[in-house]
């Protein structure tokens, strides 16, 4: 991206536009490279056993594993509550081919398999019509049909999904199937613009008694959403100083870099809130490589409030006053400290990323906490609030400026979820979007402040 202004253009209006262009720049998780990705290669493996069967619901943790422990299985929890497969799998001898896998437990028997046949993010494979999207559909409830041997019931608008998602659903026993999809239609000047976002099939145990009364087969079988006087409920304070949100849901985002709808996700999960990453990449427009402005996900979020009976709030967030504050605090550190300075004096375009990048990191940590520590004050303040009442907060970071050890991104824009404190060691308690090791981390509280560019939150508003 590399916009030119007009020199003549009043200094007001170039002054707007390097704001704009700056915060377009301001995307985090661009594509990352991962090791998780050799699973897009090799023999497709079939996950039959985990869609049909008379005996589908009483499978076990420990059968599970035995099963597909050559599977490229990966536990999402260190309780083997949920797991997923990522890459190159399929159902029903190859009828349906699977780019995601995600399987849920309760009480340690299989609850609920959930199935991406296509993303936006991760799938190679291009529907560039709505026709090419219709001719899939027919493909796939043709195939679950002859499976489940009971004709679909066109659900139409999912109101419980974020984005209003469209579904069919094969109720039967043992099982209920239920296909999901959503696509995008957009005027533009070129012409209608067709985007297709997500096709997935969920299947979970049918009620033992099908008919009037029984719940609905739309897919809506998490707990409730909690309230937010129940959140306190999920704190660990323990004698070391400790405190935090103890049952926080893992989602990886895998390669394709979704950490703030899969931030997202999280949060509403947590809130018993049966929403995913590719609904809230669609409610973010994240492009399909990966990359979202976490400004635009908060503004997408906060009109959707009402619906999703949450308060989006913003803490902290990037402002082109503020930045240039910085920029001046940090070269005052970096001449003291002999380090070079950073000006944009004269640029059009900002490169937030670059920016941080080249500074040195004991100036800008000196300029953040001690040169000017309302801020910091703050931020310590807010992240001991928020947790105290159970509320995990969103946090935009900006990574490679402080040792953080065996993470697969090691620098540029990210967000994660800062989930506990301990105000005896200074240190936070943070949680990344990559599977199961990277649940419960710690860092020192300064660094943590010096490396944020925004801090937000979603609480319940009952």
């Amino acid at each position: 991206m590399n916009h030119q202004l007009p020199s003549a253009r009043p200094a007001f209006a170039r002054k707007r536009a390097i704001l704009l262009t700056a915060c377009s720049l301001l995307l985090l998780c661009p594509l990352i490279s991962r090791a998780q990705q050799s699973g897009t290669s090799g023999s497709t493996v079939m996950l039959d056993s985990l869609v049909g069967g008379e005996t589908l619901w009483d499978t076990t943790i420990e059968k599970f594993e035995t099963e597909f422990a050559r599977a490229r299985l990966q536990w999402l929890t260190k309780t083997k509550d949920q797991a997923r497969f990522f890459g190159n799998y399929g159902v029903w001898n190859g009828e349906l081919k699977v780019t995601e896998a995600v399987i849920e437990f309760q009480n340690g028997k299989l609850f609920r398999t959930n199935l991406s046949l296509f993303n936006r993010g991760d799938s190679r494979t291009d529907i560039p019509t709505k026709a090419a999207l219709d001719q899939l559909l027919e493909s796939v409830k043709k195939s679950v049909t002859a499976h489940a041997g009971v004709q679909p019931v066109d659900l139409g608008k999912q109101g419980s999904s974020a984005v209003k998602a469209l579904g069919y659903a094969w109720v039967t026993k043992p099982s209920i199937y239920l296909l999901e999809y959503s696509f995008q239609k957009d005027t533009k000047p070129g012409g209608q613009q067709f985007q297709p976002e997500f096709v997935r099939l969920r299947v979970y145990a049918a009620p033992k008694q099908l008919g009037f009364g029984t719940r609905s087969p739309t897919g809506t079988t998490n707990a409730p959403q909690v309230n937010k006087g129940s959140l306190t409920a999920n704190l660990t304070k323990d004698a070391g100083g400790d405190v935090y949100i103890k049952n926080m849901p893992m989602v990886d985002q895998g390669p394709k870099g979704y950490c703030v709808v899969a931030t997202a996700e999280r949060v509403f999960r947590y809130y018993g809130m049966p929403v995913d990453q590719h609904e809230m990449a669609q409610v973010a427009n994240t492009g399909a490589g990966g990359g979202t402005n976490p400004e635009t996900m908060m503004k997408s979020l906060t009109a959707l409030q009402g619906r999703l009976h949450v308060h989006v709030r913003s803490i902290t967030k990037w402002d082109f006053t503020e930045f240039n504050k910085l920029l001046a605090d940090y070269n005052r550190e970096a001449k003291r400290n002999k380090q070079r300075e950073v000006s944009i004096a004269g640029q059009h375009v900002i490169d937030i990323g670059a920016i941080f990048g080249s500074m040195d990191p004991a100036s800008l940590k000196d300029a953040k906490t001690v040169k000017t520590k309302a801020g910091y004050d703050k931020f310590q303040r807010s992240v001991a609030e928020h947790i105290d009442k159970g509320v995990p907060l969103m946090w935009s970071v900006h990574l490679g400026l402080y040792p953080e050890p065996e993470i697969p991104q090691a620098r540029g824009g990210h967000m994660r979820l800062i989930i506990g404190y301990n105000a005896k060691t200074k240190e936070i308690i943070y949680s990344d979007s990559w599977g199961a090791t990277h649940a419960m981390k710690r860092m020192p509280m300064d660094n943590a402040w010096a490396m944020t560019t925004g801090l937000y939150f979603m609480e319940p508003s009952l």
